[in-house]
């Protein structure tokens, strides 16, 4: 997979927010990712490893501030804090590349639906389960 569409399939995922304009702060967001590629199997390439019982990966975290530093995302702040959603850009770049967003709804569909209820806890328990579960799509061996 390429830049591209890395950040379409991620652009797709915080798109989505229900009935919650809070939803996507910085760790859900990388937990939500990290199942994205793991557990729904969705070839993003991150490589991520354990630290302190949380996969964590430091690919990712650069990947998410370039894309806020080239306004596809951006931080808003919201009586919950800081929350990710879509930039300028991030808009544009959603509606020019409609097919990738299409090739992975399935997968972000399941995950949005499977996290946007889940207290952050429960998440990082998720995370983790699915990263020991499937090492191999965590990029370890």
């Amino acid at each position: 997979m390429d830049d591209l569409e890395r950040r379409v399939v991620i652009l797709s995922l915080v798109a989505k927010k229900g009935d919650n304009p809070d939803l996507w702060g910085y760790a859900r967001l990388r937990k939500s990712i990290l199942l994205l590629q793991i557990a729904e199997d969705v070839p993003l390439g991150f490589v991520f490893d354990l630290e302190r019982e949380r996969p964590v990966s430091p690919e990712l975290q650069l990947f998410l501030e370039k894309m806020i530093f080239d306004r596809y995302l951006v931080s808003v702040e919201t009586p919950s804090g800081f929350r990710r959603d879509l930039g300028e850009n991030g808009v544009r770049l959603l509606e020019e590349n409609q097919e990738i967003v299409e090739r992975y709804s399935e997968q972000v569909n399941r995950v949005f639906e499977s996290t946007r209820d889940m207290s952050l806890t429960d998440l990082r328990v998720a995370a983790r389960d699915a990263y020991l579960s499937y090492p191999e799509r965590a990029g370890i061996s």
